[in-house]
């Protein structure tokens, strides 16, 4: 028996693009260099983390502050409340979030295996998480109490606690236990810390640590394929 952990953000699903466009439609200019607009807003996204988890502060008010740090470091034209209209318009546009059919294809696969075990680790506000959840129609493949929001708990990854309250959901050991996400500190040490197997997303092709995953994918394509072919 294996468990297999998902992140959802930027792993079950890719929201770069929709960052990226919510931000255009508001400031009405065209970002120079998308890339490198991603990895300032990832880099902000580890900050203030644990107010978002405990409710302390709104998604739209910590994603509205995330923007405009974006556009004030790369020099992009704004008004301050320009961070919080991007962070609705990217609201709008996760109303249409979608999985790709090769993901569909991966759960299925999975979910159909009796000697696997599915399960979500996601970091963020409760209910907005939770929307994802239904959003992405992961019902379908996960079952609820297999799903952990760190907003409902009180630790945040890469704590290994969370780690270890998979390992007593899912009665399994550490070494049966496979995390898959797109953040090295977050979702990545938090496995290797646990004695977890990993599979990391490194979508922003980051310099390899030094404790490396058990593999190592940089797009979408590279990770179904893997999953579909490789895997166990």
């Amino acid at each position: 028996m294996k468990g297999i952990v998902f992140d959802i953000d930027d792993t079950l699903y890719c929201r770069q693009d929709m960052l990226v466009q919510a931000a255009e439609s508001v400031l009405e200019v065209k970002v120079p260099d998308w890339r490198e607009f991603i990895s300032i807003f990832y880099e902000k996204s580890d900050i203030n983390m644990a107010a978002l988890e405990s409710g302390e502060i709104s998604t739209r008010e910590i994603n509205g502050w995330r923007y405009n740090e974006t556009f004030r470091i790369l020099g992009l034209p704004y008004k301050q409340e320009d961070g919080c209209l991007s962070a609705d318009a990217y609201l709008e546009l996760q109303s249409h979030m979608f999985l790709s059919e090769d993901m569909k294809k991966v759960l299925d696969r999975f979910a159909s295996d009796p000697e696997i075990k599915l399960a979500i680790l996601t970091a963020g506000e409760s209910k907005h998480q939770w929307h994802k959840v239904d959003m992405l129609g992961l019902d379908k493949w996960f079952d609820r109490t297999n799903i952990i929001v760190t907003g409902d708990t009180d630790y945040s990854k890469p704590d290994v606690r969370l780690c270890r309250m998979f390992e007593e959901k899912l009665g399994l050991k550490p070494d049966d236990l496979w995390m898959i996400g797109d953040n090295y500190d977050k979702d990545i040490t938090g496995a290797l810390d646990s004695g977890w197997h990993s599979i990391w997303i490194n979508r922003r092709t980051l310099p390899a640590p030094e404790r490396r995953p058990d593999y190592e994918v940089l797009t979408d394509k590279e990770l179904t394929d893997l999953l579909l072919t490789d895997f166990f």
